[in-house]
């Protein structure tokens, strides 16, 4: 189905090798918007002057609290997962039954993410797809640093 089974997060500390960065709340904010990502999650704004949405999907110069999602993000979870209250979240919770879980992420290496099957602005591969077979896709996303 079109279910999210499971997901990886793999952070690069580069940034938080800096004293401005290496806070809690930017920690909170930049782990929390990656998983957000993997739910379908957008940034609800990338402008760092505007006001400030509360979100950890919003773009911002001061994190303190901007460090878990707000209920914009959780509107958009239920309008793509239907895991609200009408339901009982029967949509969502794992697997279809009678499939196998993959045990662990890809590595590192780009060998193990499958083929690429879509490119950004400068032509690199930022999307790879990893047939698990039985109708089951992992999918690594890559965000270029430089």
């Amino acid at each position: 189905g079109k279910q999210i089974t499971k997901g990886y997060v793999k952070l690069n500390d580069t940034y938080f090798d800096t004293t401005y960065y290496n806070t809690e709340d930017w920690r909170q904010m930049v782990t929390c918007q990656e998983v957000g990502h993997i739910f379908g999650l957008a940034h609800q704004d990338e402008n760092f002057d505007n006001t400030n949405l509360k979100t950890c999907m919003d773009y911002t110069s001061d994190p303190t609290s901007n460090t878990k999602p707000n209920h914009h993000d959780y509107d958009q979870l239920d309008a793509m997962y239907g895991v609200g209250d009408d339901d009982g979240g029967s949509k969502g919770g794992g697997p279809p039954a009678g499939k196998k879980k993959s045990s662990s992420a890809p590595g590192n290496d780009v060998s193990q993410w499958g083929k690429a099957i879509s490119t950004d602005g400068k032509g690199r591969p930022d999307l790879f797809e990893l047939d698990l077979g039985g109708g089951n896709k992992f999918f690594t996303h890559v965000i270029w640093a430089n």
